[in-house]
C-alpha cells in the first residue's frame, strides 16, 4: 500500500478555482470544461473498454466514466482522497478504486492494458524523475491503439519554474523541487508544484506515444490578472490569453 499524503484541503482548490474561468462567452461554465469534455468524448467512444484513472483524486472523472465505460479502475496513493472516491462509486460493481500507484499495480497485474488512461493534474507535483517513471508506466498500461489523457500545469515559456503551493512567487532549483516532492510527510510549504511550459510537456510524451492534441484551459479571470501576473513575474496583458492548465492527447502506437 503506498504512504502518501496529498498535502491540500479541498476548500483551499475550490477558493482557487474560483479564480479561473472556461473563457466560454461571458465567463460562464466550468473552468475545466475543454478537459473534462475532451476525456467524455473520448470515454462514449471506447464506452466497451476499459478506462485506468491514475492519482483520481477525488474521484470526479471516475465517477464520470462510471456511467460511460464497461470497466473502470481508478488509482490513489491519499487514504483519505481514496476512500472518498470509492464512496462516489460504490454501488458501481464496474469500478475498483485502489490504494495505489501505478508501479504498485502493475506488479499486482502483470500485463494489464486499458483502452483509455488518464493522468489528471498529477505530474506538477512529483519529482523529475518521477515525472519520467510514471509516463513510462502510462505507457505500458495502455494497450496499442488506446489513448491516454495527460493534463498538468500550464505558464508561459519564461515563467516556468519550480515553486511551492503556499509561497508561489518563490522560485527554487529542481534539485531541491525534487527533495521536497519526494517527502510527502515533509511538505510544510503546501504541495511541490511545477509550473510546466507547453515545451517542457511535450518533451516528457514518450516515443511509444503520437501526439493528437495539446489544448490548454483553465483561464484568468480578468479581475484577478494583475495578481496572476505577480506570481508569474510577467506583466499582466501576457495572460490574456493562457490557461493555468494543458492537457494532450496521445495515442499509443
Amino acid at each position: 500500500m503506498a504512504e502518501y499524503v496529498y498535502q491540500d484541503k479541498e476548500e483551499q482548490m475550490l477558493k482557487f478555482e474560483a479564480l479561473l474561468t472556461s473563457r466560454i462567452g461571458d465567463e460562464t461554465g466550468h473552468h475545466e470544461a475543454a478537459h473534462t469534455d475532451t476525456i467524455k468524448l473520448l470515454a462514449s467512444a471506447l464506452s466497451s473498454g476499459s478506462m485506468l484513472d491514475i492519482g483520481c483524486g477525488m474521484g470526479r472523472m471516475t465517477e464520470m466514466a462510471a456511467d460511460i465505460m464497461a470497466e473502470v479502475v481508478a488509482l490513489e496513493p491519499d487514504v483519505d482522497r481514496c476512500n472518498y472516491a470509492r464512496g462516489l462509486v460504490a454501488d458501481y460493481a464496474t469500478v475498483s478504486v485502489l490504494n495505489q500507484m501505478t508501479h504498485e499495480y502493475m506488479a499486482d497485474n502483470p500485463g494489464k492494458q486499458f483502452d483509455l488512461v488518464l493522468l489528471g493534474m498529477v505530474l506538477q507535483h512529483l519529482s523529475t524523475n518521477n515525472c519520467k517513471k510514471v509516463l513510462q508506466d502510462v505507457v505500458e498500461l495502455t494497450r496499442p491503439g488506446g489513448m491516454a489523457v495527460v493534463s498538468t500545469t500550464h505558464a508561459l515559456e519564461k515563467a516556468r519554474c519550480f515553486t511551492y503551493q503556499h509561497q508561489p512567487d518563490a522560485r527554487i532549483t529542481e534539485e531541491e523541487f525534487n527533495q521536497y516532492a519526494d517527502d510527502s510527510h515533509a511538505q510544510d510549504k503546501g504541495l511541490p508544484v511545477h509550473r510546466f511550459s507547453r515545451s517542457e510537456l511535450e518533451a516528457l510524451i514518450p516515443d511509444s506515444f503520437e501526439l493528437v492534441l495539446w489544448s490548454q484551459y483553465s483561464y484568468y479571470r480578468q479581475q484577478y490578472l494583475r495578481w496572476f501576473a505577480r506570481v508569474h513575474h510577467v506583466e499582466p496583458e501576457e495572460l490574456i490569453d493562457i490557461g493555468n492548465s494543458q492537457f494532450v492527447v496521445l495515442k499509443k502506437k
